[in-house]
Parts: C-alpha cells; sequence; structure tokens
C-alpha cells in the first residue's frame, strides 16, 4: 500500500479498517451508493511474471454496506498523450515544468500523470497545485 506509516497509523485512528487482497465486483445501489460487493483474492506467481499477480478466490464473494467509493487508483500513461505531441520522461510520466506545464504550454498535468509521489495525499496535493498554476495560467492570457 503505498502510504506513509504516519497515514496508516491516523487513518487507523479514525477508524479505517483496511481490506487487503479484495477486488470490487459491483457498487451497488438504486440512486445511490449503498453496498459494495467484493471477492477476496490470493497471489500467484505466474510463469514469465516478476511479481505475484492477484487472483479470485472462487465463491469467496461478500457485501459490505456503503455510503459512498472514492475511486484513488493509481495509473500509467495513456500511448496517446504521445499523440498529443507531450514529452514523457524515462518512466512513462509526463514531463512537467515548476508549473505543472508539459511540453505543449496549454497543457498541465500533475499527480499520477506528472510522476509525483505515489500516494493518495501527495497527488491531491500536486492536482491542487496544478490547479493554482491553471489558474494563475489563465489570469495571465
Amino acid at each position: 500500500m503505498p502510504a506513509e506509516i504516519k497515514e496508516i497509523k491516523e487513518a487507523k485512528e479514525e477508524g479505517i479498517n483496511f481490506l487487503f487482497q479484495n477486488n470490487i465486483v459491483e457498487i451497488k445501489g438504486s440512486k445511490k451508493v449503498e453496498k459494495l460487493e467484493l471477492i477476496k483474492t490470493h497471489l500467484v506467481q505466474r510463469e514469465g511474471e516478476t511479481r505475484p499477480v492477484p487472483v479470485d478466490v472462487e465463491g469467496s464473494n461478500y457485501e459490505i454496506d456503503t455510503d459512498y467509493v472514492i475511486m484513488a487508483l493509481g495509473s500509467t500513461v495513456d500511448d496517446r498523450v504521445l499523440e498529443l505531441g507531450l514529452t514523457v520522461n524515462k518512466w512513462g510520466n509526463v514531463y512537467v515544468d515548476e508549473n505543472y506545464q508539459s511540453s505543449n504550454p496549454k497543457v498541465f498535468a500533475g499527480g499520477d500523470l506528472a510522476g509525483c509521489k505515489g500516494t493518495v495525499a501527495w497527488a491531491a496535493r500536486s492536482g491542487r497545485d496544478a490547479a493554482d498554476k491553471i489558474k494563475k495560467f489563465l489570469l495571465n492570457i
């Protein structure tokens, strides 16, 4: 889990329950989120793979009551970014300067796209900082 020890400790103190090795099967509810259907997984080392991959445990589905869902997923840069003429670094992240501007000065990037540190907190901070730079850019047009 890409989080700092302090963040994990504080989350547990606030009553957060971490469910490791589970996949979301379905988000359920008629007009709003009401439940999550999950399935347990176990790690399997596949031939030719460098690290174990999660595999669903047949028949282990279960539901939990849920008020809302925040999707916080690490991601990789889509190849279509290159079609925009944006420069990527050796890790495949969009290169940005100190103003969060890419090689196209009208395109800004932050969070996972720009390769910031791998926690939700850092990605959120990066997004907020990029938004501030976008605002300043637009006010100067």
